[in-house]
């Protein structure tokens, strides 16, 4: 028996209770409401709303963005 089984015993974890796991939200890659589309768009555009985006205090990302634009745009027509 080594010396250290009764410290590996004692710090041994146990998974955590099915109703104490985390559940994980749903990403918008795996949720049917979403499509995954792409765009040719210049670099510098691309990379200075990338930094601008980082910057909002209220953080969203690339394709929230997209989604935004894209229905205040359709509501116009």
């Amino acid at each position: 028996m080594s010396k250290f089984k009764g410290i590996l015993d004692s710090h041994k974890q146990t998974a955590p209770a099915e109703s104490q796991r985390k559940t994980k939200t749903r990403g918008k890659r795996s949720d049917p409401d979403y499509e995954q589309v792409s765009a040719y768009i210049r670099k510098e555009t691309y990379r200075n709303v990338k930094i601008a985006l980082l910057q909002e205090e209220e953080k969203r990302d690339f394709s929230d963005l997209v989604e935004t634009l894209l229905s205040e745009w359709l509501n116009n027509q």
